[in-house]
């Protein structure tokens, strides 16, 4: 599982979203406190305050979700690609990879 390290404690998910939603392609719906189903067939529910489902369409087949943890004085942005085998692969060379350079790349998070 891709994971951004913030070296900050006090990383919320209003901002985790504005970066996602401020620099990937507009086809992407970021679409905060959801989770998803790992299956590729189920939709995202609701989740924590601290899960982002990201993805395209109705967020079945092309998703990922960014879990937030905050531990110490730095935040764990975890990115879990969605899908079972084929699915599983193009996410996590897609979907998951797109969002793990954006926050990676985002100066207002470090």
């Amino acid at each position: 599982m891709p994971t951004v390290t913030v070296p900050r404690g006090d990383v919320s998910s209003d901002e985790v979203v504005k970066v996602l939603r401020d620099n990937l392609p507009a086809s992407y719906n970021v679409l905060p406190g959801m989770a998803m189903g790992r299956a590729g067939f189920m939709a995202p529910h609701p989740g924590t305050a601290d899960t982002i489902v990201v993805g395209t369409g109705a967020n079945r087949w092309i998703k990922a979700q960014v879990t937030i943890v905050r531990r110490g004085g730095q935040t764990d942005l975890r990115i879990s690609p969605g899908g079972l085998v084929s699915d599983l692969v193009m996410n996590t060379f897609g979907v998951a990879r797109d969002i793990r350079n954006v926050l990676a790349n985002a100066p207002g998070l470090h």
